[in-house]
């Protein structure tokens, strides 16, 4: 666990969190190694775990007709994947999968709402940088469906 704290410090959604945040976080993390080609989270089912980016690359995808198109490739240490978790109607928007061997921290959406409601200084902090994130996936993925259909 001390690992994990460690780890989980150097994120940036937990930044400057206190060390007793950070070692709630800690508990209720788990590790996750995923292969290259490995599938971390699909596109509409129930999303229950967020997941942190340790290691690795991520492509994030959503279906388009019979295609996918690729609207992010995540390669940043402590950036989030499966932020629906946390936000209803609690369904994954798009795929993720391991571009390379992957090292990734996952949460279960409900286990951190336990945390916000503990330490509600840090769930406004970690919302509004999760509002961030969202509207910056958001212009990506306005500007790709625009080149497609130009």
């Amino acid at each position: 666990m001390g690992n994990l704290q460690k780890d989980l410090s150097r994120a940036p959604f937990m930044q400057g969190v206190s060390a007793s945040v950070l070692k709630a976080m800690a508990r209720i993390c788990r590790e996750n190694f995923f292969e290259k080609g490995s599938i971390i989270l699909q596109e509409n089912r129930p999303a229950r775990h967020l997941f942190i980016l340790m290691q690795g690359a991520v492509a994030l995808s959503f279906r388009r007709g019979e295609g996918e198109l690729i609207m992010e490739i995540v390669k940043k240490r402590g950036e989030l994947l499966g932020w629906s978790a946390l936000v209803p109607p609690k369904k994954y928007t798009a795929t993720a999968k391991a571009l390379k061997d992957s090292y990734l921290l996952s949460v279960e959406g409900k286990d951190l709402e336990g945390v916000f409601q503990r330490h509600p200084s840090f769930g406004q902090q970690f919302f509004r940088k999760l509002s961030r994130l969202i509207a910056t996936r958001l212009q990506h993925t306005r500007f790709l469906l625009a080149e497609t259909i130009t």
